[in-house]
């Protein structure tokens, strides 16, 4: 459990996925749960994100959103 990184956090999530960072999705009843390698790099740009230093591209991260998105309710 250790080596594992595990959110409910859709934007987080976007974040993470868009800076190249390989997930799964748990769905449990009605929650949905983005599950990450915990690497030094992901504890990195979790850090970014939470301090608001993270960088990225508006327009990709948007569209990071809406993949998760299409994957949470399409699967």
């Amino acid at each position: 459990m250790n080596n594992i990184y595990k959110t409910s956090d859709l934007y987080l999530s976007a974040f993470l996925k868009l800076k190249g960072h390989q997930f799964t999705i748990e769905k449990n009843q009605n929650k949905i749960s983005f599950i990450f390698d915990k690497t030094d790099v992901l504890t990195s740009d979790i850090t970014d994100y939470l301090s608001e230093n993270g960088i990225c591209k508006p327009l990709l991260f948007v569209n990071s959103i809406k993949n998760l998105k299409n994957l949470i309710y399409n699967s």
